[in-house]
Order: C-alpha cells, then structure tokens, then sequence
C-alpha cells in the first residue's frame, strides 16, 4: 500500500486550505423575517393566508428555512392593533404584509422606516396610506381594487334579479376611517339605477341580527357592506339572518356567496394574496416601496348562490346565470 509521508500530507492540507480561503465559499442565505398583522382569528381565513406563504414559495421564500413569518390576529378588535404592530415591530422585521389599507394605516403610523405591503386595498390613496396609486412615495406599497366600478357592477346585478328593488341598506361597522368615501361610491352607483341607499351601522357581531332585522322593518330588499373584516368572518351569520328575514344580501368577497349570500361580484382575494407576496420578495430584494406602484386587481368572480335565490323566490333570468363564472346548487 503507498503511504503519504507526513512532511507531503501536510504540503496538501496546506494547499487545500489555501485553495477553500482563495474561492471564499459563499456564506448561506441570511434568514429574513416578515411580521404579518391578520383580521380575524386563527383559521377563519387560513386560505388566504396560505395564498400568501404560496407566493413567497414561488419565489424562493420558504418559513423554517430562509424566512420567519411573525404572525398576529387581530380577533376582530381594532382596538388590539396598535399593541399587536408594536410586537411585531419589536422583533426587527425586514417586511411588515398585512390584510388591508386600514391595517397598513395603522403599522404606518408606528413606523417610516420598516416597508409595509397590504394585500387588499379598497381605498389607499383616501385614506392617505400611499400618495398615489402610480407612485406611492412612503414606505407602503400593495394591491388594491376599483370599488367604484365594483359597486356599480354589484347594484347592477342585484336589479336584473329584483326589478322592483327601491332602497338597498349598507351595512357598516362605526367609526372605520373608509365608510364615508364608501357610501358615496355606492350612492353614486344607486343613483344611476333608481336605488336609494341606507346606512346600516354595526360594531359588534352582536349587533348584525338587529342591525339586518331593521333594514327589513325598514323597507330594503337587499344589504350590500362596506368590507370590514368583521363582516367576512361573520358571513354565515350575516347570510342566514338575511334570508331569515327575506333580504338578498350581496357582499363582495366570492366567500360570501359560499356563505350563503345571493351573490359576490369581487376580485379574486387569494390571487391577491398570493401576488403580495410577489411583492415581499421585491422589497427582500432591494426594492423600495416607494418605487412599487399599487397593483389593480385584474381577476374578477361573479358567484351565483342559486340555492339562496330559491330561498328568497327569486327567478334569476337565464342572461345573469351566463354571467356567472360558478354558480352554487
């Protein structure tokens, strides 16, 4: 057998170790952290939370190997919000991604400096969160949809399937920043189809039978919302109180319709939340939010609730049932 005299075999060690400090192996990727502030509770939404852990997985982001995702619920109580941005903030996140405009609004109070992406926005441009759509100027950038065009589109279904539909009341929660630029959108909408429109206010989930029973007394066929996270995680309650008490509920969110509503006409959430996560990565990689434009949705769902409109007698023309792009038995 050849043997390796000890003076050689120390010659190659030598050489191999200059060799290893000549190339300078790269180090492993720095693990990055991305605090994430969520409405509702534990699993009311989970699938929208998974769209966004899927589209950081498309990009490369993965939780317990590259990036730790902080999660915080917020339980339907607004006012936990401030302490919960503060939790996350304490643990030095590169990104902070949250559910709405409203969120961001909050987090961007606590912070200038840490890039916040929200992944639903229904009016950041009012409510001050970004400068413009186009260039956002702040530390906060996202996606967003049309609520205008939306409400017009909704109010415009809902009298192909009432004819005779005079007033609609809007459910709301108290004092969310969004409402009065809201209701003028939709107003505005109800105008141009002969509908009235009646503000329904509601801050607990213990408010929202009466609150729809009193819309019934009061002589509105159908309840449409502003989007509030309390809203979406009570839907199913909202949905059969409303058919209880004979009114055509029509949200926006499609999990609405699968609630129980009449319909939904909205952009699609989880592609929503699947592209923020799009957008994370952007930031991870160097990218400002400031240079990022807000992003339009750009897949729409019309789900019909069949099952619903039997409940209700309501006969849903043959041209509305073509529209829909799922409708449920």
């Amino acid at each position: 057998m050849n043997r390796i005299a000890p003076t050689a075999r120390r010659r190659c060690l030598f050489a191999a170790g200059a060799w290893l400090a000549a190339v300078r192996l790269p180090a492993a990727a720095p693990v990055r952290r991305v605090g994430y502030l969520i409405s509702g509770t534990p699993g009311s939404a989970e699938h929208l939370s998974a769209a966004l852990v899927e589209g950081l997985r498309e990009r490369g982001w993965i939780e317990g190997k590259n990036l730790v995702l902080d999660r915080r619920w917020t339980e339907n109580q607004p006012p936990r919000i401030p302490a919960l941005v503060q939790e996350l903030l304490a643990a030095g996140p590169d990104v902070m991604v949250t559910t709405n405009d409203v969120y961001a609004q909050a987090i961007a109070r606590a912070t200038k400096t840490v890039p916040i992406v929200f992944a639903v926005g229904f009016d950041p441009v009012g409510l001050g969160v970004v400068q413009s759509l186009a260039r956002p100027g702040g530390n906060v950038t996202g996606l967003s949809v049309l609520a205008d065009e939306l409400n017009a589109k909704r109010l415009g279904l809902l009298k192909n399937l009432l004819p005779q539909m005079r007033r609609v009341a809007v459910l709301h929660q108290a004092d969310d920043p969004r409402v009065e630029a809201a209701l003028a959108s939709i107003r505005r909408a109800g105008e141009a189809v002969g509908v009235a429109v009646e503000p329904l206010p509601a801050r607990r989930r213990e408010d929202l039978a009466p609150a729809i029973m009193l819309a019934a007394r009061t002589g509105a066929s159908a309840l449409m919302n502003v989007p509030n996270p309390l809203f979406f995680h009570e839907r199913r309650l909202i949905a059969e109180t409303s058919i209880e008490h004979g009114l055509a509920a029509v949200f926006g969110a499609t999990e609405f319709a699968d609630a129980g509503m009449l319909f939904a006409y909205s952009a699609d959430f989880a592609t929503m939340f699947r592209r923020a996560g799009y957008l994370v990565d952007r930031i991870l990689r160097g990218a400002a939010p400031a240079d990022i434009p807000v992003e339009q949705a750009n897949v729409f769902e019309f789900v019909l609730n069949l099952k619903t409109a039997r409940a209700l007698g309501i006969a849903v023309p043959a041209a509305v049932r073509l529209e829909a792009t799922r409708a449920i038995e």
